[in-house]
């Protein structure tokens, strides 16, 4: 059983989602204390770390998307359904682009894992 201890803890997609809507969080904008949600400009450097914008979604796709929200920031359900609007009529599922997103792993690199 301690071999289990050893071994990093994976990322669900919900923790993933926490790290990114804390990313490059402008500290003058006082409305940005709400770090349970993101922002259209997190959501696209995510596709964008997992290389599926500007090969399989446009920014043109994921801003009108987003914008049927008719509000700032989404918060993880709204981000779920998100990712259902701007899958209609593509090649990868909801699911695919869901562990594309894991796969993308933490902002900034692929390749760092971190242990909570």
């Amino acid at each position: 059983m301690a071999d289990d201890d050893d071994k990093p803890k994976k990322h669900t997609l919900e923790s993933l989602f926490h790290l990114y809507a804390n990313n490059i969080v402008v500290s003058m904008d006082l409305d940005n204390e709400d770090y349970d949600c993101i922002l259209l400009s997190q959501i696209d450097y995510w596709l964008d770390q997992a290389k599926l914008l500007k090969t399989t979604f446009t920014l043109t796709e994921t801003g009108l998307a987003y914008m049927e929200f008719r509000k700032w920031r989404l918060d993880y359900e709204e981000f779920l359904d998100f990712l259902e609007k701007i899958c209609v009529g593509k090649t990868y599922s909801v699911d695919d682009v869901k562990t594309m997103l894991l796969e993308a792993g933490v902002p900034g690199s692929s390749d760092v894992v971190i242990v909570k």
